[in-house]
């Protein structure tokens, strides 16, 4: 199906029930409403996503003209689309080869051995999803994935402060068994690492072209989010009202960065200003990367937190294996907007005005996408609790 037939058939109901575009605007069900058109800036201006080289910032000794140039291309693609590709990013390939032979194990396993570290199990959305678990677009069967969840762990981590985590907002892992998936963990906690190493370097350009110095989130990050979901999507055979690989939606931290495989599977959508599904081109040894719904708030959506979806269909669909890190504050950290993207002609977006959590954040979008789980909405506080909040690695007293 064409998505303009998508976009007319969704703009003749109401917005209840699958997300779409009603009156130019879409509503998504998580609790999301978006401008097709931003109220400011040039958010959702594109037809394709920029490839970005990362050359220069993995560089013993760049020159400073090739890292201006990167911030530029950086700030271009944050302020335009959202999205980016990587190449020359300096990880070793053979660390994510190893990562998906160990994904291809796990998704390999009898139902009931990947149903033992169910996340219906875990208090903090940690574990396995069977396939149609969540409905994030209210089809009627659901989303066509399974996924493996695991969290930042503070001991494995190189830079990590171990016990100097406040308890509550370790996310502890379901691990399958050592005989069960014996190249799991070991192959998931690498891969976490590079990973991790490389988000540190381009946060630091990320906080440039924000307008910031370098080190602006150092402090911000002592014990940040580091999650890893492995995914496998097969390919849908239904039609587009049954069952999609992952419904429309927004990330939830600062950055997501996607390895996928086979590399040039197209079924990563991303959503323009124009209401059209744009597919990133990889090629070999690359990854996607995403700004998620922090940024937003931190720039008062002038880095756009971009509407993305998985729809692994059509006659040359093949099963996707992907792995998305998502990277963001610790979890204490209390986020406002940046003072100098509030202008005349950019007020402040009216959600923005209280300042959050990333605790809070997130509890609240899994809460609301997880409606079976045991802490879903209305089951639970999502709340951090009083004195635990921090500006800048500092607890703030009084909240």
């Amino acid at each position: 199906m064409s998505t303009q037939t998508t976009v007319e058939r969704a703009s003749k109901r109401k917005p209840q029930g699958r997300a779409g575009v009603v009156n130019g605007k879409l509503y998504l069900s998580q609790g999301i409403v978006r401008d097709l058109a931003p109220a400011h800036g040039s958010g959702g201006q594109f037809d394709t996503i920029p490839i970005i080289d990362l050359a220069a910032m993995v560089s013993p000794d760049p020159e400073q003209r090739a890292l201006e140039k990167l911030v530029a291309d950086i700030k271009d693609a944050c302020t335009r689309v959202g999205f980016f590709v990587i190449r020359n990013h300096g990880i070793d390939w053979k660390i994510v080869e190893d990562a998906f032979a160990a994904v291809e194990e796990f998704f390999g396993l009898p139902l009931e051995k990947k149903m033992a570290v169910h996340q219906s199990k875990s208090p903090s959305f940690m574990g396995y999803e069977e396939p149609y678990y969540t409905n994030v677009d209210r089809l009627k069967r659901g989303d066509l994935k399974e996924s493996m969840t695991t969290a930042y762990d503070p001991w494995t981590d190189e830079l990590g402060i171990g016990d100097g985590v406040p308890e509550l907002l370790i996310r502890k892992n379901l691990w399958p068994s050592e005989e069960d998936a014996p190249k799991f963990r070991p192959a998931m906690e690498k891969y976490r690492n590079v990973c991790l190493s490389l988000m540190r370097k381009l946060i630091k350009i990320l906080a440039l072209a924000m307008g910031e110095e370098a080190t602006y989130f150092d402090r911000k990050t002592t014990y940040p989010i580091a999650g890893i979901r492995a995914l496998y999507y097969p390919p849908q055979t239904t039609p587009e009202d049954e069952e999609t690989g992952l419904g429309a939606h927004t990330d939830v931290q600062l950055m997501t960065m996607i390895a996928q495989k086979p590399y040039n599977a197209r079924s990563l959508q991303v959503l323009n200003a124009n209401g059209e599904w744009i597919h990133p081109e990889l090629e070999p040894q690359t990854f996607v990367v995403n700004l998620g719904d922090m940024v937003a708030r931190l720039t008062n959506d002038t880095f756009v937190s971009t509407v993305h979806r998985v729809c692994n269909n059509g006659t040359d669909a093949v099963g996707r294996y992907s792995l998305p890190f998502f990277f963001g504050l610790s979890n204490d950290e209390l986020v406002s907007t940046r003072p100098q993207f509030i202008t005349e002609e950019a007020p402040l977006n009216p959600l923005y005005k209280n300042p959050i959590t990333g605790y809070e954040h997130y509890n609240n979008r899994m809460r609301i996408a997880h409606h079976e789980h045991p802490t879903a909405e209305g089951k639970s506080s999502a709340a951090l609790p009083y004195g635990m909040t921090k500006i800048d690695g500092e607890l703030v007293p009084g909240m």
